[in-house]
């Protein structure tokens, strides 16, 4: 695969025409083990983060941690408060767009986040036990409103459609 560059200036988004799988498994409720799967696009990389906010990432290109864009299960302070507004009021403060859901995800939103862009879902995970989390993808300013927002917006989305838990 050709290197890229990370993606602070607003480049083009190069997607590759399949996605794979990418699961892993947590503790949940009554220390029960649970199984998280979903597709990405194969653009993207899975990564390892030092941070206890986020699981699963997989940043674009695999630069790995601290590069733009990147997508994780994210559960940090900015996202659990999104997400505990949202189920106390149908909506949450700094949200830029929201569309309501039903099933597993409350919410799919934009916010701005830390002098970046986030296109979240908001959820609950593994029978209730992780609350407040989002799937969410991160990426530079530099994209709002552009072809490239809209296939990582695509490319979260066929994350959130094919997000799968699993107990085990």
């Amino acid at each position: 695969m050709e290197s890229r560059v990370p993606m602070q200036t607003g480049q083009e988004i190069v997607l590759e025409p399949e996605s794979h799988r990418v699961e892993d498994e947590i503790l949940g409720k009554d220390e029960r083990l649970y199984r998280i799967s979903f597709r990405i696009n194969d653009a993207f990389g899975e990564a390892k983060s030092h941070a206890g906010e986020a699981e699963m990432l997989c940043t674009y290109d695999e630069r790995g941690e601290g590069t733009f864009p990147y997508l994780a299960i994210q559960m940090d302070n900015e996202v659990y408060c999104a997400v505990e507004e949202f189920k106390e009021k149908g909506m949450f403060t700094g949200a830029l767009e929201l569309t309501k859901l039903s099933g597993k995800f409350y919410f799919k939103a934009k916010m701005d986040y830390f002098g970046y862009r986030m296109y979240f879902y908001g959820m609950d995970r593994c029978d209730g036990y992780w609350i407040n989390n989002g799937l969410c993808m991160v990426y530079p300013i530099a994209y709002v409103g552009t072809e490239e927002e809209r296939k990582l917006m695509r490319v979260l989305d066929e994350a959130a459609e094919s997000y799968r838990e699993e107990r085990l």
